[in-house]
C-alpha cells in the first residue's frame, strides 16, 4: 500500500517536472520523427507492472496487514452508515441549491434556543428527505419546510411548551450526524 502511494507521488511529480521544462522550450514548427501523438498512448504502462509487485516484507502478519489496509480504506460503511441505499440520481452540492424561504427568516437564523433547535430539526429534515427520495439532487436535498413545524408539534405534545431546545436540537443534530454519513455514502459525495 505505501509502496503505491510513493510510486504514485512520484510518478505525478515526474510528470509535473516534464511540463515545466516542456513549458520552458522554444516551440519547434515540426513534430519530431518517432513521436507518439496518438490518445490511448499509456505512458505509465510501465509503471503498472511496478504497482503490481509484491511489496517488502515490513514483518507484519497478514492479518495485521488487513487490519492496516481495513483502517486506510474508505468505505461507505464508516460513521455508522451501514446498509445504504443506492441513489437514483448524481450527486448536486446542497450548497449550490436554492433554499426554502423559511431558512432566510430571522427567527431560524437568530441566535436563540428557537432558531438552533430549528435549524437542527430542519438539517435531520434535510437529511432524512434526501435518503427517503434517493435523490442527490436539490430536488432531494432541498425538504418541506413543513417537517419542521411537525416535528416541533410533536416535541411540544409530548414535553410542552417550554420544552428544551437546545438540548433536543443537540438530539436532533447528533442524528443528522449519522443520517450525514449514510447519505454522502448514497450520494458518492458531500453532502
Amino acid at each position: 500500500m505505501k509502496k503505491r502511494m510513493i510510486l504514485g507521488g512520484t510518478a505525478v511529480l515526474a510528470v509535473l517536472a516534464a511540463v515545466a521544462v516542456a513549458q520552458m522550450r522554444p516551440v519547434e514548427e515540426t513534430t519530431p520523427e518517432g513521436l507518439v501523438t496518438q490518445a490511448d498512448d499509456n505512458p505509465f504502462a510501465g509503471l503498472d507492472e511496478i504497482f503490481n509487485e509484491p511489496g517488502p516484507d515490513l514483518g507484519m502478519t497478514e492479518e495485521e496487514v488487513q487490519a492496516e489496509d481495513d483502517y486506510l480504506r474508505m468505505s461507505p460503511s464508516a460513521g455508522g452508515a451501514g446498509d445504504v441505499p443506492e441513489a437514483l440520481t448524481e450527486n448536486v452540492l446542497y450548497e449550490t441549491c436554492e433554499k426554502v424561504p423559511e431558512v432566510n427568516t430571522a427567527e431560524y437564523e437568530g441566535k436563540t434556543d428557537e432558531g438552533y433547535a430549528t435549524r437542527m430539526i430542519y438539517t435531520y429534515v434535510l437529511m432524512q428527505h434526501t435518503l427517503d427520495s434517493r435523490d442527490c439532487t436539490c430536488v432531494g436535498k432541498v425538504a418541506p419546510f413543513t417537517e419542521v413545524s411537525k416535528i416541533k408539534e410533536q416535541i411540544a405534545a409530548e414535553h410542552g411548551e417550554d420544552w428544551n431546545r437546545y438540548q433536543l436540537g443537540d438530539d436532533y443534530f447528533s442524528q443528522s450526524r449519522n443520517l450525514r454519513d449514510q447519505v454522502e455514502a448514497m450520494c458518492g459525495g458531500k453532502f
